[in-house]
């Protein structure tokens, strides 16, 4: 599976220990079916007001309020939902994913009161607070180690097995 040009510089805007994690997600669902576009990476507080004061509702965050403003998020979307209006919100694909991201250990925004389907990031490794406090004190992003756990990574063989016979039985 080859990255689009996009989808790499998204990559690219990420923590180095978030990187191959972006990617495995990305060949994950790819495998299962549901090939996907990295839009979006890192951004910087200034790209995250605008976003929360666009007016669209993209966001509630405003600047350092969000994981994308310290590199530990990313939003993808079904590369079939991309001409969709919204996305396709209502699609299958989301749950899918969702469940992925969730095998690699990554926090799912839609698993929120507010769903945000295409974004992916590393809640459970570091608060937006300890981020921002680190910011705030040091004016640079803290560096985060993040790896998937072993029951997400079980998680995830367990999904791919899964898959692997529903797709057995139906051809």
């Amino acid at each position: 599976m080859a990255l689009s040009a996009r989808s790499l510089a998204v990559v690219a805007s990420l923590q180095p220990s978030l990187q191959p994690l972006a990617v495995r997600f990305a060949e994950r669902a790819e495998e299962m079916g549901i090939p996907v576009e990295l839009v979006q990476g890192a951004r910087t507080p200034e790209e995250q007001d605008l976003l929360k004061t666009s007016g669209r509702g993209v966001t509630k965050a405003g600047a350092l309020e969000s994981f994308h403003n310290y590199a530990l998020a990313f939003d993808a979307v079904p590369k079939a939902y991309l001409s969709l209006p919204d996305w396709n919100p209502t699609g299958d694909a989301w749950a899918t994913l969702g469940q992925i991201g969730k095998g690699l250990g990554l926090n799912w925004g839609g698993d929120w009161s507010t769903p945000d389907l295409p974004h992916f990031d590393t809640a459970s490794w570091v608060s937006i607070a300890d981020l921002k406090a680190y910011w705030e004190q040091f004016k640079t992003i803290m560096p985060v180690t993040v790896a998937p756990t072993g029951a997400a990574l079980a998680m995830l063989a367990g999904l791919y097995l899964l898959w692997r016979w529903i797709k057995k039985q139906y051809r």
